[in-house]
């Protein structure tokens, strides 16, 4: 794999090929941006790099052939620590960075990232889902932010900057990963040799909102088209109606009988309402109108615009400020919802609850505190 295989994010090779030619690599770095661009294949390209044992001098790569390429290729190389929220936690366990409670600070990610290197000049620790860190996960990496132990890079891998604890950014370098182009993500999946669906490449790529992993989340059929119903019902103003919340607990329950396999579903659903909103707030400020006209950079498909545009219609004619808002404090609703899917509240009645005041949002009608 080579930097050329990841793309888009050129300007991020080019800031780190500095970095590392001037010796001036930080010792944390946050990662973030959607899901599904690259950032943990730019993290890995990156570990292999700085880990490779055939580095040519001044060139910002690595040989791909020696035993350290290929033991981080696999996963395995003794200096490298790769860290992910289990299926079926809500969270990473503070376990994972600081040993169990017969072995506090004699395992986990903290320990070892604080021993010698093995066989690389330096160790290389990346923690994926860092949207999932809570408090005490964040206070156990405190003494490693702080006093980073030398030759040591940790990277943090994570939506965005708003879904990380104080602590975490304030002791990072934050470094920005934007969207893929839908062809950039049609040329990915036509290179998945195991790509199985009944839906059709471009289609998925257009689908795909710049993320391959999106994009492939979609290739199951009954996944693609429930994306453009919750699209049609959202365009009512009304998704309470009709009794859609029993359309949605379908949807997620089809996932299987395991309860972690159905939270994971409905927090789709909540994403695929978010990228609805999200360009509800393009299209009445009129940002839409200059993405769309850059065709070739366009991740969005009419599935989505055309009904983003029936709903928001009557706000651009009347009131384009309120529109905005309204986007804003839909997807606010969203990001709730998908917080209650964490604490594991009852699905049920939690959808039920998200429907009827996203109706009240659209319609420009106040939510009623509890």
């Amino acid at each position: 794999m080579s930097w050329a295989s990841i793309l888009n994010h050129e300007s991020n090779v080019e800031r780190f090929k500095k970095s590392v030619d001037r010796n001036r690599l930080a010792s944390t770095y946050l990662f973030v941006g959607p899901p599904g661009v690259g950032k943990r294949l730019f993290a890995l390209k990156l570990a292999e790099v700085l880990l490779c044992e055939n580095k040519t001098a001044g060139e910002f790569d690595s040989c791909g052939s020696c035993p350290a390429c290929q033991q981080v290729r696999a996963n395995t190389h003794p200096d490298l620590i790769l860290i992910s929220k289990p299926a079926d936690k809500a969270y990473i366990p503070v376990e994972m960075f600081i040993g169990d409670k017969e072995h506090r600070r004699q395992e986990g990610l903290c320990h070892e990232i604080g021993l010698k290197p093995f066989r690389g000049g330096c160790k290389v620790a990346i923690v994926d889902d860092a949207d999932f860190l809570n408090q005490e996960g964040a206070n156990s990496l405190l003494k490693t932010l702080e006093e980073p132990p030398p030759n040591s890079l940790l990277i943090l891998i994570g939506s965005s900057e708003q879904r990380q604890l104080p602590t975490i950014i304030s002791r990072s370098q934050v470094i920005r990963f934007g969207r893929l182009t839908s062809s950039q993500v049609q040329t990915i999946l036509e290179q998945q040799e195991d790509l199985e669906t009944e839906v059709s490449v471009d289609a998925l790529a257009s689908a795909s909102e710049g993320s391959v992993a999106l994009a492939m989340q979609l290739a199951d059929r009954d996944t693609f088209d429930f994306r453009e119903q919750l699209f049609a019902q959202l365009a009512t103003c009304d998704p309470g109606q009709q009794e859609f919340a029993k359309t949605v607990t379908t949807f997620v329950d089809a996932a299987g009988k395991e309860s972690a396999k159905k939270r994971r579903r409905l927090s789709l659903v909540a994403d695929f309402a978010i990228s609805f909103f999200r360009y509800w707030y393009l299209d009445v400020t009129g940002i839409s109108d200059q993405l769309e006209s850059e065709s070739s950079q366009s991740v969005l498909d009419s599935a989505l615009t055309n009904h983003v545009q029936s709903a928001t219609a009557r706000w651009k004619e009347t009131d384009f400020l309120l529109g905005a808002e309204i986007a804003g404090t839909a997807i606010d609703r969203c990001i709730d919802l998908q917080g209650q899917i964490v604490a594991n509240v009852n699905q049920g009645t939690a959808v039920e609850a998200w429907l009827i005041d996203l109706g009240k949002i659209c319609r420009g009608k106040p939510l009623t505190k509890a």
